[in-house]
């Protein structure tokens, strides 16, 4: 009696024999009275495979190479929880190492607690360096987001199309004791479903986990942080 046990990427089934061997063959010993076959996982795009010969055990203790004895054995890959888990280990170490320069340098938000409906919102990023060394921060990593009265993302219309702003190197050294302001201006009337005469609470958010200045990585500003205004659409 014999056994013939194949599978392929995604599922077992019936292989064709092998003509030729494998540099990173595995040996694997099955008794004579299993027949019982392996069962196999479906696979995600993160899974690896290794190759592995099956021999079958004859009663007298000699090993008899099968006609057909090449079986796919497949490892899963990692869950979302296991890579989200790595992706927050990753992030409170960068944190940390980087935590004394998130300390000491303050941002504020500048904006106009009115906005005249289909008009510009004109916006200002304010750092503060408190530090006692130079800090490096990233010009390219401002964002906001508009709220309703419930608390509720705006609806989004289209992508944002074009940018009202200074030019700003990617990077900006600032000094100790310095303050320095970004200034920026988006058509959030072409990008969010804005109602005339409501309040929204926009969220400001100067976050950067992971740019570096070439000039001086080890400084550079790698940090998150929010500001809420609440502005009026008229």
């Amino acid at each position: 009696m014999s056994v013939i046990i194949c599978a392929t990427s995604w599922q077992a089934s019936y292989a064709q024999t092998k003509k030729t061997e494998h540099k990173d063959t595995t040996v694997r010993i099955i008794k004579e009275s299993e027949t019982k076959r392996p069962t196999y996982q479906k696979l995600s795009s993160r899974d690896t495979r290794r190759r592995v010969t099956v021999i079958k055990l004859t009663d007298t203790g000699n090993v008899r190479p099968m006609p057909r004895d090449t079986v796919i054995v497949v490892r899963k890959g990692k869950t979302k929880e296991q890579l989200a888990a790595e992706k927050k280990a990753q992030l409170d170490k960068l944190l940390k190492s980087n935590g004394y320069l998130c300390k000491c340098v303050k941002m504020d938000i500048d904006v106009a607690d009115v906005l005249q409906y289909e008009t510009y919102l004109n916006y200002k990023f304010i750092f503060k360096n408190n530090c006692k060394i130079d800090v490096w921060v990233s010009s390219q990593h401002f964002r906001y987001r508009p709220y309703n009265s419930f608390g509720k993302p705006v609806k989004v219309l289209r992508k944002l199309s074009f940018v009202k702003r200074y030019d700003y190197p990617d990077f900006v050294r600032i000094k100790p004791g310095e303050t320095y302001t970004f200034s920026y201006g988006d058509d959030a009337f072409f990008e969010y479903d804005l109602k005339k005469g409501q309040a929204y609470k926009f969220e400001f958010e100067h976050r950067n986990f992971g740019d570096k200045s070439k000039q001086e990585p080890r400084k550079t500003y790698l940090c998150g942080q929010k500001r809420t205004r609440l502005v009026m659409v008229k």
